[in-house]
């Protein structure tokens, strides 16, 4: 019985080893056929590529022969190009001196009468400024430096002054009884008066910090004066053709601005100083 069974077994067995086997031999035969299939379809990609580079071998050569003889083309070309550079550059270069001669002699023409013009220019300038300056002295010894200097000028003046408003009306040696007491009176030189704001100018031939002094206790009393523009800022001016830097100091502790000549008009000397 034992025997029987190790038969069977073994029969059983061997069956099984047969059948995997025989598997493994048609899967081997399977992939071997698609391995040569494989390899088929390589070597035709293959040779397609090599008959690719064939011809990519061939244009390439056709190519370097076209440029070769462009090369050779372009030497010769380059050779006459050459020649005709070097034989107009020796006719531009002459004819480049004899402009840059011209050029030359053209630009010391034209720089000596640019000097020569611009000598007149501020000689003119200079004369002009030296007559202002002369018409302001000479109108300041005569007493009419508003009337000449100043009043042309009142609302430029005013204008500056006044910063954010313009002057609305203007008007010089203007004298104004006490309303209650009669016998006195003030007199300013030139009053401008704007939407809200009054500026008062005193032209002195000479100002110091006594006169300035004198000027703001003068204005201590405008309202009495001028009580229509009570409701306005008061800003006061003096007027001179020169004033000292000292005295602009002291103007500017004071809060009064102060108006002088310039190169050529009055302007205002201290503007925003205080």
């Amino acid at each position: 019985m034992v025997t029987e069974e190790r038969v069977v077994n073994l029969e059983v067995t061997l069956a099984r080893f047969i059948e995997q086997t025989t598997q493994l031999a048609i899967e081997a035969q399977a992939s071997t056929a698609l391995a040569n299939r494989r390899w088929a379809e390589f070597q035709a990609r293959a040779e397609a590529d090599r008959q690719r580079w064939l011809r990519l071998q061939e244009e390439a050569n056709q190519d370097r022969q076209r440029l070769a003889e462009l090369q050779a083309q372009a030497h010769q070309d380059r050779t006459r190009a050459d020649e005709d550079r070097r034989r107009l550059a020796d006719e531009d270069r002459r004819h480049l001196l004899e402009l840059q001669k011209q050029a030359d002699q053209e630009r010391r023409r034209i720089d000596e009468d640019r000097l020569r013009e611009e000598r007149d220019r501020q000689r003119a300038e200079q004369d002009r400024k030296d007559f202002n300056r002369r018409l302001a002295e000479l109108s300041d010894s005569r007493g009419t430096l508003i009337e000449d200097m100043v009043a042309p000028r009142d609302f430029l003046l005013a204008q500056a002054v006044f910063e954010d408003e313009e002057a609305q009306s203007s008007a010089i040696r203007v004298r104004r009884r006490h309303p209650v007491q009669p016998g006195e009176s003030m007199e300013v030189d030139l009053l401008a008066v704007g939407p809200t704001k009054v500026l008062v100018v005193e032209a002195k031939h000479r100002i110091d910090p006594a006169k300035v002094i004198e000027y703001r206790e003068k204005l201590s009393r405008f309202p009495e004066f001028f009580p229509e523009l009570g409701g306005k800022t008061l800003l006061a001016a003096v007027a001179s053709v020169y004033l000292e830097p000292s005295v602009v100091t002291f103007l500017n502790r004071q809060k009064v601005y102060g108006i002088a000549m310039g190169d050529e008009v009055m302007g205002v000397v201290n503007l925003g100083q205080f």
